[in-house]
């Protein structure tokens, strides 16, 4: 199902996923006003919020340290790359154990991830020496850079 604009009828919007609902107010309120209640309103199912939460708690020793927010920042992004990697490591298991694939399709969508590997590994590498240059740019002591290091090694 698409939502069209009032405003712009042949502008299509997808509709939103069954973890957000979009609400909007009655009359349109102009700029100046800012009444509550009135403009638009996202709520997030039981699910998404579940989910917010999860992101939010999966980085919360990051957020807790005492590093600069350039550093968490940095952090959070080889977390995220290397959740990714955990993620292809995993399908590329279940590729490598699936017996309704031929060898030839087997190797095919192998090859494939081994690809999307080395991309992953590659910005894994580059957001590591990011990490590196930025420590030593902002001159954490020897004490921060060993937490700094801790925070991004991989979690298993």
């Amino acid at each position: 199902m698409l939502i069209t604009s009032a405003t712009h009828p042949q502008a299509t919007v997808p509709e939103p996923s069954s973890a957000i609902r979009i609400e909007t107010a009655e009359t349109p309120v102009a700029a100046d006003q800012g009444e509550p209640g009135s403009g638009i309103k996202v709520t997030l199912s039981p699910e998404g919020t579940a989910k917010a939460s999860a992101e939010k708690d999966k980085n919360a020793d990051i957020d807790a340290s005492n590093l600069p927010d350039g550093i968490k920042k940095i952090l959070k992004v080889i977390r995220e790359i290397q959740e990714k990697i955990q993620k292809k490591m995993e399908e590329l298991d279940a590729i490598r154990n699936d017996q309704s694939l031929s060898d030839k399709d087997r190797d095919a969508k192998t090859q494939g991830i081994m690809g999307e590997l080395g991309v992953l590994t590659s910005q894994l590498s580059s957001s590591t020496n990011n990490l590196h240059r930025a420590e030593n740019e902002m001159k954490l002591s020897t004490a921060q850079k060993k937490l700094s290091s801790y925070l991004s090694a991989p979690k298993n």
